[in-house]
């Protein structure tokens, strides 16, 4: 079991540069399990999601030629978001010669370790040690958080963006006599923010910032964030460093995608906007869809989350409100309620928000403690209890299903279930005896250790089962190019566009139109084509002029079949792999 000791809140020290760091301990054991937890399950699945397949794609297209401006897919153009992710995972597949899904993971999983120390320096600098060691703990095992960074997309990097920006501006509000040091950071993560998704990560930033100077009306303040300063030419540079290549390259015709359709157009949903990449509406969801959804993702420190968000609203009107008590929550609310209008809805969309929410948590936390030696919180009781449930169902639960899922033997799992139900009783005795400390270092050990068994058994498996089968179809075409037959495309989505440049590394020629596709099988040269299903059972035409040959993913559920491409050969195809 993965120990954590978080017990240390002023007991060891470390001086860098001439500053003592009190509880430095806690800080580099939180690091280390936030490495072990990224480090695991890198490697043992394949390529999953929508997402992961096409943005894997571009990475390889970038790595290999070297354009580090447009990002493309199959060639084309693919102006979706800019390059700053991408161009990290070209780099880290140039350094290490490779293109499997770990190295393609690998940028996601460093910026989270990034995201998780980030938020750990905040809650030591804001409270302590322990402030620091809760808050980095509970940001990297939060459920999406912890599931994104394991995944080649983009929206850990904006993640990390928004929390380094967020974050700078909370010490620029709280820290007067340190502001002219962290105003200028502040605007140069903006920078980064914007290379990562467009306007998106520095409007999500700005919000809540303005808001919260309009409410102080500081005209120090203001003058602090306003002031020329470095950090503002380095922003200004980040993204005219891209922005200028990319409209001598593309013109007005790129600007207009990255900035209108891409933004606004996906924003309102509106059909005089539309993409050239992706499916405009293909997300479409209700107002309430985060509201709905953000609890559970927030697992299973929600009931810590929610008595802090509650803690934010002040309850007598003499209660004296400052940025330090209601930038945080207000952060959180106001990005939520502005990616609510936005028409096209991914859970992940809302995931930049979670680092500095569970911030506000482990502040509120930490100042919750000290107070509970001298009475009897019930609040705190009651919170943490709730918490120690979810915890323990989850990990009492969880061994049976991976022995259901994953033939995981009944012993083995009967062992884990057990030691995770002793290990919720021990929780809950620390917690009746108020060592809140020893409770919560003993139930985040407990929710570790849930992952890790989750990443080791769980994973694999269920990548044998579902997604491994979807990677057939690509496997299949490699090999038959290498016996001579020629592999194009028809009407391939950027998931499959993403994987079959992957795997067969160069451009496949897109026969799109029905007519193109079936003069390319009545040729009497060997031809594959991967072509997306619904596309060839909405045109029944062309059922003669191949033949769809079985691959693993046929044996998969209807759902999950249509995510993998058909395998279409002409009768020359057939004579060649006969011989």
């Amino acid at each position: 079991m993965l120990k954590i000791p978080f017990q240390a809140h002023m007991t060891e020290t470390l001086k860098v540069s001439g500053r003592r760091i009190l509880g430095w301990r806690t800080l580099l054991w939180t690091f280390l399990a936030a490495l072990l937890l990224f480090g695991l399950g890198l490697h043992n699945h394949e390529l999953w999601d929508y997402h992961e397949p096409y943005v894997a794609g571009i990475i390889r297209e970038m790595a290999s030629s070297g354009d580090w401006i447009v990002p493309t897919l199959n060639g084309q153009p693919f102006l979706e978001k800019p390059p700053l992710f991408y161009a990290l995972g070209a780099l880290v597949c140039r350094a290490t010669g490779s293109f499997e899904p770990w190295a393609l993971r690998l940028p996601s999983a460093l910026l989270s370790l990034a995201t998780v120390a980030w938020i750990s320096f905040l809650g030591w600098r804001l409270s302590s040690a322990r402030a620091g060691g809760w808050a980095g703990f509970m940001v990297a095992t939060g459920v999406l958080f912890f599931q994104v960074g394991h995944m080649a997309i983009v929206d850990m990097a904006l993640t990390a963006a928004v929390s380094f920006s967020l974050g700078l501006a909370f010490l620029s509000l709280v820290e007067p006599a340190y502001r002219a040091r962290w105003v200028p950071w502040f605007w140069a993560s903006l920078g980064f923010a914007f290379l990562v998704k467009g306007p998106v990560g520095p409007v999500l930033v700005a919000l809540p910032l303005v808001i919260t100077l309009l409410v102080e009306r500081n005209p120090i303040l203001l003058r602090a964030f306003l002031r020329p300063n470095w950090g503002m030419a380095a922003a200004v540079g980040l993204a005219l460093g891209w922005v200028v290549p990319l409209a001598l390259r593309g013109g007005r015709e790129f600007l207009v995608e990255v900035f209108l359709r891409n933004t606004v157009g996906r924003f309102l949903a509106d059909p005089n906007l539309v993409p050239r990449t992706g499916r405009l509406g293909e997300h479409v969801e209700p107002f309430l869809f985060y509201v709905q959804r953000v609890p559970g993702n927030l697992l299973p420190w929600l009931a810590i989350w929610g008595a802090a968000l509650w803690s934010a609203f002040p309850r007598h009107r003499r209660h004296h409100l400052s940025p330090r008590t209601y930038f945080l929550p207000l952060s959180f609310g106001l990005i939520l309620l502005l990616l609510s209008f936005s028409a096209e809805k991914r859970m992940v969309y809302i995931l930049p928000i979670f680092p500095i929410t569970y911030l506000h948590a482990a502040l509120w936390l930490d100042g919750r403690v000290p107070r509970a030696k001298r009475r009897v919180d019930r609040t705190l009781m009651a919170v943490l209890a709730l918490t120690f449930f979810f915890v323990g169902i989850l990990g009492v639960g969880f061994p049976w299903v991976v022995m259901d899922r994953a033939n995981l033997h009944w012993s083995a799992a009967l062992a884990m279930s057990m030691a995770s139900l002793a290990l919720s009783v021990i929780s809950l005795r620390l917690l009746w005896r108020r060592d809140f400390p020893g409770a919560l270092d003993l139930g985040m050990t407990q929710w570790a250790g849930f992952l890790i068994i989750f990443l080791i058994f769980a994973v694999p498996q269920w990548d044998k089962e579902i997604w491994r089968p979807l990677a057939d179809p690509y496997a299949v075409a490699q090999r038959m190019e290498k016996a001579g037959v020629r592999v194009v495309a028809g009407r391939l989505s950027e998931t499959q566009m993403g994987f079959a440049s992957l795997r067969l590394r160069h451009h496949l020629p897109p026969l799109d139109e029905v007519q193109s596709l079936a003069a390319a099988l009545a040729a009497d040269q060997p031809v594959l084509a991967l072509v997306e299903p619904g596309w060839w059972e909405a045109n029944p035409d062309l059922h003669s002029a191949g033949t769809v040959m079985p691959s693993a993913a046929t044996a998969l559920r209807p759902s999950m079949r249509q995510r993998a491409p058909l395998m279409v050969v002409n009768p020359a195809a057939l004579q060649r792999m006969s011989r």
